[in-house]
């Protein structure tokens, strides 16, 4: 069924005799999805502009004796990638991080949006499901970004601190495979949604079990397990090709293909789950 606006009086209330529509999410995960950057591109960034160039140098020298670690971390779950990135971090004022947080959403996150994802965002917001963020990425990335879309409410990582310095620990619940589904039922819960009416896109097998508990999973530039999962499951699977910073705005003009991606990304699928 096609997604659609509903019928309303002007003071925003549906007229009486007809139900007011349910409420509706839609819930989306970042990197991969939105743009095409990863979370490790944000580490590097954030790594190399921490402190003056001695801080810098053994920030980066730290995060490159992880990297080991993080290859061997991500063939097992994201939950012990984003604890090994993470730890990296230990030391960096809380202040700082904030401040590169917004400085690398303006100077890059932005510009690497998939132009087709926001258009997406927007075509939902009109039919009158909200958006919502659910990433691995951390808070202090996440936040400006969200303010950048206009979307009101976001799940993201979070430093544990003491002093005002990162302790390199994650506060929980750790934003990594079930835990993003857990997370959308206790937000459904406390909004009065129901998750059978909700929307999901992601790019990573590792967020199967997110989609899963969607109503409408979409896979977005899947790799090659989701990909393998959504076809079984009768999951829409659309592609993003490349972000605004990278590809002429007008190379997408006269591109049915991404509109017919869209279009079939708000149609609702018979094998959800």
């Amino acid at each position: 069924m096609s997604v659609s606006n509903h019928t309303k009086t002007s003071n925003g209330h549906a007229p009486k005799g007809i139900k007011a529509p349910k409420r509706r999410a839609a819930f989306y995960d970042l990197d991969g999805t939105l743009v095409d950057l990863n979370l490790v591109h944000a580490a590097v960034f954030t790594l190399a502009n921490v402190g003056e160039w001695s801080g810098r140098f053994s920030y980066l020298l730290g995060f490159a004796a992880r990297i080991p670690r993080l290859y061997i971390a991500e063939s097992r779950d994201r939950r012990t990638l984003n604890t090994v990135l993470f730890d990296a971090f230990k030391g960096v004022s809380r202040d700082r991080l904030f401040s590169l947080g917004e400085e690398y959403c303006e100077r890059i996150l932005v510009g690497h949006l998939f132009p087709r994802a926001v258009e997406l965002i927007e075509a939902n917001r009109q039919a009158g499901i909200e958006p919502v963020l659910v990433t691995g990425s951390p808070d202090f990335i996440v936040a400006p970004l969200a303010r950048h879309l206009g979307i009101a409410d976001f799940a993201a990582n979070r430093f544990v601190f003491s002093r005002g310095r990162a302790t390199g620990r994650l506060a929980e619940p750790v934003m990594a495979g079930d835990e993003k589904a857990v997370w959308c039922d206790d937000y459904a819960s406390a909004h009065d949604l129901d998750l059978a009416d909700c929307w999901g896109y992601a790019d990573s097998h590792y967020d199967t079990a997110f989609l899963a508990a969607l109503g409408h999973p979409v896979a977005v530039n899947p790799d090659r397990r989701l990909r393998a999962a959504a076809l079984s499951r009768q999951w829409p699977v659309i592609h993003f090709e490349k972000a605004a910073s990278s590809e002429p705005q007008d190379a997408f003009d006269n591109d049915q293909d991404s509109n017919n991606d869209i279009e079939r990304s708000t149609r609702g699928s018979d094998g959800a789950t």
